[in-house]
């Protein structure tokens, strides 16, 4: 009897722990850019193509930022509430976060999360 109901214990943790981590590997991003809402979910990957679009909110990924998305990245939202995550390394992200800084937009440190 004890057997099985820790092997039951064993088996509902398991899928639970599947479904936890199934639930945060989809609510990561790519490099391709996604709808959004109002706070950016995590970046995955990054690209160094520009954006070609006006920005309208900037937030700055840290490694340690989210638990899932183990990357650092600048995360731009785009007057057409698209997602865009750019390489922090990429030779053209400077130059456009002092024109956004100019125009008023600085980049929210998003805050760590345990998603």
């Amino acid at each position: 009897m004890a057997f099985s109901i820790r092997f039951g214990l064993l088996c509902m943790c398991s899928i639970m722990l599947l479904f936890l981590l199934a639930q945060g590997r989809f609510q990561c991003t790519t490099n391709e850019s996604q709808e959004v809402g109002h706070i950016p979910t995590c970046c995955t990957n990054t690209s160094k193509a520009r954006i070609n679009y006006a920005v309208i909110s900037c937030f700055h990924q840290k490694e340690i930022t989210f638990a899932n998305c183990a990357i650092e990245a600048y995360i731009f939202t785009t007057d057409q509430n698209k997602q865009y995550c750019v390489d922090p390394t990429a030779d053209w992200l400077q130059q456009r976060l002092e024109r956004l800084r100019q125009k008023g937009i600085m980049c929210t440190e998003l805050e760590q999360s345990f998603q």
